[in-house]
């Protein structure tokens, strides 16, 4: 990649360099990455007989849920607390994944405006 660049330009270059490989090794740490968002529900059950049909207070739960398109249809999986836990970590790290290649693209942008000058 880099020795593809004239070595006058690359001298312009090495601080947008040093700040693209740091944000590339942030990469490399990150774990896996989900689409998605988790909920933690409270719900009534329905059943005519049971405490949450008469005191608006009393809900059973929580129930925690994972939401998605597929194919253009929302779906949604009923998780454990334990799944929520590791699922949401998941979420967190697609947001940070297109924050860090947001950034990447900026320090690019920064680096073209060097050469350019």
């Amino acid at each position: 990649m880099v020795e593809t660049i004239p070595k006058d330009t690359s001298k312009k270059l090495d601080k947008h360099l040093r700040k693209f490989e740091e944000c590339r090794k942030e990469l490399g740490k990150m774990g896996f990455i989900l689409t998605g968002s988790i909920v933690k529900r409270f719900m009534r059950c329905g059943k005519e007989s049971c405490r949450c049909m008469s005191d608006p207070m009393f809900k059973h739960g929580p129930y925690y849920e994972w939401t998605r398109k597929v194919k253009g249809k929302t779906v949604s999986v009923r998780l454990t607390e334990e799944e929520a836990n590791i699922l949401a970590e998941w979420i967190k790290n697609k947001k940070r994944f297109y924050e860090i290649i947001s950034k990447m693209e900026r320090i690019t942008l920064d680096a073209l405006k060097e050469i350019r000058s």
